[in-house]
C-alpha cells in the first residue's frame, strides 16, 4: 500500500516522539545556516569597529543569564504610569491570543526606552557576548494578568525556536512583591543535560512545568534559578540555549518590557532609524532569511 506524501507527513506529526535527540540540531541548522543567520553574525563581526568587553559578558556566556539593574524604580514606574495613560491594551502577537500587553506605534516612546534600557552596562554585555554590534529585533510591552495558570506555553519549560546568537532582555515594570511572577532559568550545563535526551523544541503539548520532570529526563538533578525582582531589574538571556519559562503572577498584573536582540553590522540605534526592527503583531517572528535583514540594515 501506497500513502500520499502528505499523510505521511500528518502521521508522522502526530505520531512524533516527545524525546527526540536529533531535533534540536536540526533547528539549529535551519535558522543557523539554512535561514543564514550564522553567515550574517560572521559579517556583523568583520564589521565591528569597538573594543567589546569580553570579560563583562563572562555570565551570560557561561552560565546562559545574567541580573542586572537597568532602569530605577522611579523611571520604571514612570514608564509604566505613561503606557497605561497612552495605550490601550491589545493582543501583541499575529498569531496568538496569549500575549497581551500595550501596543506602542509611536517611534520616539520606543526609541527614548530603548536609550533608557540599553544602558553603557547592558551594552558592555551586548556586544560582548556578540562580538559585534546589535540591534532590537522586537520590542514588547506586555502585561500577563494574575491567574492560577496562564494559557501560553511560555509558561512551561522550553527554549525558543530561532539562532542560537539572539538574546533576550527582559526588565520588570513592577515588582514580584507586587504581582508575584516571575521567570525561572535552567544554565547552559543542565540545559544541555535536557537537550541531550531529546526534550527541547518538541510539540507545546508535551512541554512541562515541572523540573523534577526534566531531572527524570536527563537522568540528573535539573536546578532551576528564579530571584525576586524589583521594578526595573533586568535579565539577559539566550532564549534560544537555556531552558525559561515564566512563573503565572498570583497578586496582580505582571508589567514588563522584552527586547528580542540579533548582532548588527551597524549600532542599534541606526538600524533603528533604518526601520529594521520588525513588529510582533504584523509581521513574521523571524525572517525567511538573514539576508532580508542585512538588507534592511544596510
Amino acid at each position: 500500500m501506497h500513502l500520499h506524501p502528505n499523510l505521511i507527513n500528518l502521521l508522522s506529526r502526530v505520531y512524533k516522539r516527545e524525546l527526540d535527540p536529533r531535533r534540536a540540531a536540526r533547528v539549529y541548522r535551519e535558522y543557523d545556516l539554512d535561514r543564514g543567520y550564522g553567515p550574517y553574525h560572521e559579517h556583523c563581526r568583520a564589521r565591528f569597529e569597538r573594543a567589546a568587553n569580553v570579560e563583562a559578558a563572562l555570565p551570560l556566556v557561561t552560565r546562559g543569564f545574567e541580573y542586572l539593574p537597568v532602569l530605577s524604580e522611579a523611571d520604571a514606574g514612570a514608564t509604566l504610569e505613561r503606557l497605561e495613560a497612552e495605550h490601550e491594551i491589545a493582543y501583541l502577537k499575529k498569531d496568538t491570543r496569549n500575549l497581551e500587553g500595550f501596543h506602542v506605534d509611536d517611534p520616539d516612546f520606543i526609541a527614548d526606552t530603548l536609550t533608557a534600557v540599553l544602558t553603557p552596562s547592558v551594552d558592555q554585555r551586548l556586544a560582548g557576548f556578540f562580538q559585534s554590534e546589535y540591534l532590537v529585533h522586537w520590542v514588547t510591552f506586555s502585561m500577563t494578568p494574575r491567574a492560577p495558570r496562564q494559557a501560553s506555553v511560555s509558561f512551561r519549560w522550553h527554549c525558543d525556536r530561532g539562532p542560537r546568537a539572539h538574546l533576550k532582555l527582559i526588565v520588570y515594570l513592577n515588582s514580584t512583591e507586587a504581582h508575584g511572577g516571575n521567570t525561572e532559568f535552567i544554565d547552559l550545563d543542565d540545559t544541555a543535560r535536557v537537550a541531550e535526551r531529546g526534550y527541547l523544541f518538541g510539540w507545546t503539548e508535551t512541554r512541562t512545568g515541572d523540573v523534577d520532570h526534566l531531572s527524570r529526563i536527563a537522568g540528573a538533578p535539573i536546578r532551576a534559578h528564579a530571584r525576586p525582582m524589583a521594578a526595573g531589574d533586568g535579565v539577559v538571556f539566550q532564549p534560544a540555549s537555556v531552558l525559561h519559562r515564566g512563573l503565572s503572577p498570583a497578586l496582580g498584573p505582571r508589567y514588563v518590557i522584552t527586547l528580542c536582540l540579533l548582532p548588527s553590522p551597524v549600532p542599534w540605534r541606526t538600524a533603528l532609524e533604518r526601520g529594521a526592527m520588525s513588529d510582533l503583531a504584523r509581521d513574521p517572528k523571524w525572517h525567511r532569511h538573514a539576508d532580508q535583514l542585512l538588507d534592511a540594515v544596510q
